[in-house]
């Protein structure tokens, strides 16, 4: 935005980066910091959005003004098909690891205020469980923005992202739906078959 830097960063509640982008523009004269409350292509909607008001020709504080009410509306969730990668990354006892594969349960986590939490548990099959994630969140919901809506992954089987994109249609009329590839952060901790769907609200 002209000289301006506008940096989006992960939530405070997921990466102490931004923190520091948050004392770096306190002591710059023209650098802003957003934190966008999310992570992974949650956070790419938000950059999305301030590049189409940077193009727009918008002021640079309306932008941060308008950015930082826009990341309110980002809901970000994903489907984990096993906790085996949580559990080797410390980040799942060994107990809920057994009991979720006997169980055959497929954790959905979701994205509030820069925390991440266990929404659901699906239980059954991998598709299944997607299935009946998408349908969830999506049929009826009439508080959603249809112009765009992300599928991020981690490796999925040949036909699960098409799948998932038939899905979502079914369900609303997004003008936009973009497959995204996780990178590598999700993909070490949560491991193949992580998928999910991210949007905005109005």
């Amino acid at each position: 935005a002209g000289n301006d830097v506008i940096h989006i960063n992960l939530g405070s509640g997921i990466s102490t980066s931004y923190n520091s982008c948050r004392i770096a523009a306190e002591e710059t004269p023209g650098l802003y910091a957003i934190d966008s409350g999310n992570l992974s292509t949650g956070m790419g909607l938000v950059v999305i959005a301030a590049a189409e008001r940077i193009a727009a020709g918008m002021p640079v504080e309306q932008i941060v003004s308008e950015v930082q009410e826009f990341t309110k509306h980002v809901e970000a969730s994903f489907v984990i098909d096993t906790l085996e990668f949580l559990h080797k990354g410390g980040r799942c006892s060994t107990l809920a690891m057994l009991g979720a594969n006997l169980l055959k349960l497929k954790p959905c986590i979701e994205v509030h205020n820069g925390q991440m939490g266990v929404a659901k548990k699906y239980r059954g099959a991998y598709e299944k469980a997607l299935r009946n994630y998408v349908r969830e969140r999506l049929e009826g919901n009439d508080t959603l923005r249809t112009h765009r809506i992300m599928i991020t992954h981690t490796p999925v089987d040949d036909g699960i992202v098409d799948m998932v994109r038939d899905e979502i249609l079914q369900y609303q009329p997004f003008a936009e739906v973009l497959p995204t590839d996780a990178r590598g952060t999700i993909s070490c901790h949560c491991g193949p078959n992580t998928l999910g769907i991210l949007y905005i609200h109005k």
